[in-house]
């Protein structure tokens, strides 16, 4: 019989970058679906992501943090960010009260005022913040009356995640299922593939990558060993914005390519759940970053 009080929406995770939006998302799921890292532009694209229960099926949108634009490619994850919200049914504002609420989330605030959709505040991190800490911060939105509620929680520590639940469904919509019960996200395999992949580069040379690097695969199969085990086959492009950066990335001896690769292929075969052959290339598309084509044909022509 069909439940005629069933809701169902879609949700923007939005604010700032490095304030645990990939980190809340994966775990209301219960699956590593988005890459997450402390650096910037670790994530930029849109995913869905969806998360059901018996009464709703809330789809949660991943989209980069919002950036002072620096370049084309910034410009257009800041434009794919507003025009997601402007889709959306909810936005969930993420702040980070260990680091405190400043300029940029006013910025974001402001912005997300403009779309006059509910916005529930999400106050992250209080498991590392002091109490006396996160009264100054909470002091600081004390003028912002637009939020519908604000709701501390630790995304990293699952802390408060029924109350956020439970505040997300008083504002979705009533309606049917958007998505099948079983599927978690409408990212291709592949392109989460080439996430993990960036995400093992930015963990493994920290400050030494340059932002400006992207990854395309161009073969994913998926086989049986001899032994008839499972085996996936990946063949990925490791694009760099100049010369240099490709020597940073290959490193002295190839160790640094070697140490992404293999943080990688365990990485992958944790995701897949099947061994993973890997191989990593490195190829220069000069000022990429700044060239409408090069965006175009990796994907970020938003």
């Amino acid at each position: 019989m069909e439940n005629l009080n069933f809701k169902s929406g879609f949700v923007v995770v939005a604010g700032r970058t490095n304030t645990g939006k990939s980190t809340l998302i994966n775990n209301i799921l219960g699956s590593k679906i988005l890459i997450t890292s402390d650096k910037a532009q670790a994530t930029r694209n849109r995913t869905n992501c969806i998360y059901n229960d018996k009464d709703s099926q809330i789809i949660f949108v991943d989209v980069p943090g919002f950036l002072k634009p620096k370049n084309l490619l910034t410009e257009k994850l800041n434009k794919l960010i507003l025009d997601t919200i402007a889709d959306a049914d909810i936005v969930l504002d993420v702040v980070d009260s260990s680091t405190g609420i400043g300029r940029g989330d006013f910025f974001i605030f402001e912005k997300i005022r403009k779309t006059h959709k509910p916005v529930i505040l999400l106050v992250n991190k209080i498991d590392i913040t002091s109490r006396k800490k996160l009264e100054i911060e909470l002091e600081k939105i004390k003028d912002f009356d637009f939020f519908k509620e604000i709701i501390m929680i630790s995304a990293l520590k699952d802390r408060n995640f029924n109350k956020l639940i439970s505040a997300v469904k008083k504002y979705l919509p009533q309606g049917p299922a958007y998505y099948p019960e079983d599927m978690i996200s409408d990212r291709p395999v592949r392109n989460i593939a080439e996430d993990i992949i960036r995400e093992s580069l930015i963990s493994v040379l920290e400050d030494e990558l340059p932002h400006s690097v992207t990854v395309e695969t161009d073969k994913f199969e998926e086989g049986l060993t001899k032994n008839k085990e499972k085996i996936t086959k990946i063949s990925a492009v490791i694009y760099a914005q100049r010369q240099t950066h490709k020597l940073i990335i290959i490193g002295k001896g190839g160790l640094m390519l070697k140490k992404a690769g293999m943080k990688a292929r365990i990485m992958l075969e944790e995701f897949l759940g099947t061994k993973v052959h890997l191989e990593l290339w490195i190829k220069v598309r000069k000022n990429w970053t700044n060239d409408e084509t090069a965006l175009k044909d990796f994907g970020y022509d938003y």
